[in-house]
């Protein structure tokens, strides 16, 4: 029995890894939203959390940080807040995890309620830290949406499409949901 907790214990660990490093990248990576201008056609416009990037198609890349953080727009302000707290809260999650884990010899067999708490306190920071990342990414991913389709907006302005670093967000928030689930409910099913 010890042998399976160990292992629904490793695999939720690896769930949340996977989708920590997912969302560290949609964090630093400037592909939140990518936009074409129309008037030269080899030139696209890069939007991330933390600056703007012009590449064009013979592979020059010139990025800019943004200058003034307040005037921003909503989506990327929260964007920045969210996934940083989700970051922070899943190096939380970690942190007491680790020594949770029932293959770690970090903690005696006497301490088995405490091992158990650790755990589901781990599991439970995960899944916070996934739904913070989900919750970001998908209000970004509105926002755009409402944007795009927008009739105010005239035919010629340029509208942003989804960027690699949103998807990895999803991505990330789902593995860390997982791993979180999976390391509540490994010690539930646990005796």
């Amino acid at each position: 029995m010890e042998a399976v907790l160990c292992f629904a214990e490793l695999a939720g660990l690896f769930l949340s890894l996977i989708g920590y490093v997912c969302c560290l990248v949609a964090l630093f990576i400037p592909r939140w939203l990518t936009f074409s201008s129309g008037l030269l056609v080899n030139e696209n416009y890069l939007l991330g959390l933390w600056e703007t990037c012009v590449v064009q198609d013979l592979g020059l890349t010139v990025c800019q940080e943004y200058q003034i953080p307040l005037r921003l727009p909503l989506q990327v302000r929260m964007g920045r807040v969210l996934v940083c707290l989700s970051v922070f809260i899943g190096a939380l999650g970690f942190t007491a995890s680790v020594p949770a884990l029932t293959c770690v010899k970090c903690l005696d067999n006497t301490d088995r309620h405490v091992r158990k708490m650790l755990a589901v306190l781990g599991g439970v920071l995960f899944a916070a830290a996934g739904a913070l990342t989900f919750f970001s990414v998908s209000y970004f991913a509105y926002d755009t949406l409402l944007k795009f389709w927008d009739h105010n907006i005239p035919k010629g302005v340029p509208r942003g499409e989804f960027g690699d670093a949103m998807y990895t967000g999803w991505v990330g928030g789902f593995f860390l949901l997982a791993g979180g689930s999976v390391f509540i409910l490994s010690q539930f099913h646990s005796t």
